[in-house]
Formats: structure tokens, sequence, C-alpha cells
């Protein structure tokens, strides 16, 4: 499926390489193995089911991709494609799933774990979005390089194939999935832990949605890139507002000194 009236298109006649996609895919389940391993063993071991949610969670993020492939014109070719799962007429290759456990699931347990930490301070969560965006280039680069996937259309703030409006608006999904379970968490007993799957799930959708928009209505009337790049303009300030509400759950500074005590505990006093 292509976005109707537009006429960018992705290159007829792509396949996906079959040494370069086994690669790929090995290399990106050793994260999700080690992640899920992770969570059966805090299961097991202490009754914590918290890791292994966030990572289902993120598994099942991934059958948003056809969504964001087609209104973001991202594209797998179905030649060569060891396909898991196809909607709206994108094929998605069998790594896209374990890929999403780790970077949506594992680096949204990585985020909630941050936020629940009293030290966290607001400019820690600036540093977890960027190394969330690092991240996201280092897992996307290489599969491009090798003509697994590729973007099409008008796409502004192109780095070598690579446009960075994409990592951007992924690096925040994790936060979100954190953010959202932070607040839910005092409510979460018996099959109530089962909102952190949903929320984990709905995340990646969410964050792309309220971030990317701008770009994908831009994509949509191929104008040109007169029409993308004030588009991804209105997608940074969409970001950064983003950020720095997520932001505000922790102090400005870290722990809070109540009467020279960093642990929280106010000390009364009394005027006489």
């Amino acid at each position: 499926m292509l976005v109707p009236g537009t006429i960018s298109r992705p290159p007829a006649d792509m396949a996906i390489p079959y040494t370069e996609q086994l690669i790929f895919t090995i290399a990106t389940q050793i994260p999700f193995v080690l992640f899920f391993g992770m969570g059966l063993r805090n299961l097991i071991s202490r009754g914590d089911p918290m890791a292994l949610l966030f990572g289902i969670g993120g598994c099942l993020a991934g059958t948003f991709e056809p969504v964001v492939d087609v209104l973001g014109f991202c594209y797998f070719p179905r030649d060569g494609n060891w396909v898991a799962y196809e909607f709206f007429g994108r094929p998605i290759p069998a790594f896209v799933p374990a890929t999403y456990g780790w970077f949506v699931g594992g680096m949204g347990y990585w985020a909630w774990n941050i936020l629940q930490d009293p030290k966290t301070t607001r400019a820690d969560i600036w540093s977890l979005w960027f190394k969330a965006f690092i991240v996201n280039l280092v897992l996307e680069y290489p599969p491009l390089y090798y003509g697994i996937y590729t973007y099409y259309g008008y796409q502004p703030l192109q780095l070598l194939g690579f446009p960075l409006w994409f990592p951007a608006t992924n690096a925040t999904t994790p936060m979100v999935a954190g953010t959202i379970v932070k607040l839910i968490e005092p409510h979460l007993k018996g099959w109530r832990y089962l909102a952190v799957v949903t929320t984990t799930a709905g995340a990646y959708g969410m964050a792309n949605a309220a971030f990317g928009f701008p770009v994908w209505l831009a994509l949509s009337t191929d104008v040109g890139y007169s029409a993308t790049y004030p588009a991804v303009a209105m997608t940074a300030t969409l970001l950064a507002m983003g950020v720095w509400i997520m932001s505000l759950q922790v102090p400005e500074n870290g722990a809070v000194k109540l009467n020279g005590n960093a642990n929280g505990h106010a000390r009364r006093q009394i005027k006489e």
C-alpha cells in the first residue's frame, strides 16, 4: 500500500539480500534473548514480572510498523523478505518483532528504572533521549547500507540515506512507555500488571503519531522539500516539548533537600 495520490515510489526492483538479512536477523536477536533471559530470571528468582512484561509489549509494538512505514515512506521489499506478518500490503521481516522487543520494551524498562531513581534529574531525561537516538542510529544504518529496507519520497534531514527525524521520534517511544508505566504503577495489582504490556505496545504508535504526524502529512502532499522541511521543524518542536514534559516528573537538580536532609525526610522546626 502507498499513500493515495502520491507519485513517490520505492525502488521497484529492490530485493532483500539473503546473507545480509541472515546476519542482521541473528544480530538483532542477541539483545532480545539477553533481555528476555533477564526477564525470566527476575520473574523466577524475585517474582518480578516487569522486564518480561515490557519485553512482550515491545514485541507487540512491532505490529504498528506497517502504519509507520506507509505514512513515513519507509519500505521493506517483498523479494527475499522473510515475512513475519503483513498489514496494509507491507511485508514485515522476521527480525522486527524481536528488535522491537528489546528496543521499545527493553529500553522502556531501562527508562522506567531511570525514572524510579530519586537521583534522576531533568538533564538525565534529555540524556536518555540522546542515548536512545544513538542506539537507533547504530541499529538502522547497517540494514540501510546493505539494502534490507529504504526510505523514499522527499525525506527531510537525510544523512547517508537515513532521515534523522525517524530516529529522533523512535528515541521517544521507550520513554513514553516508561513514563506511563511509572504513572500507573501504584495501581498495578494482580492481573492489572498486564497494563504494562498494553502500554508498551501502544507507546510506539502514540509517540510516532504525536511527534511524526507533521512529516507524515507533508510527505503525503508530494509537493517536495518546501513542505517536508517546515514539517520537520514542527516535529522537532513537538519532540522537544514532549521530552520536556516527560522530564517534569523528576526534580530539576536531583533529590530535594529538606532542612539539610537529602533523603526527603523533613525535620519539623517549631518556632518559639
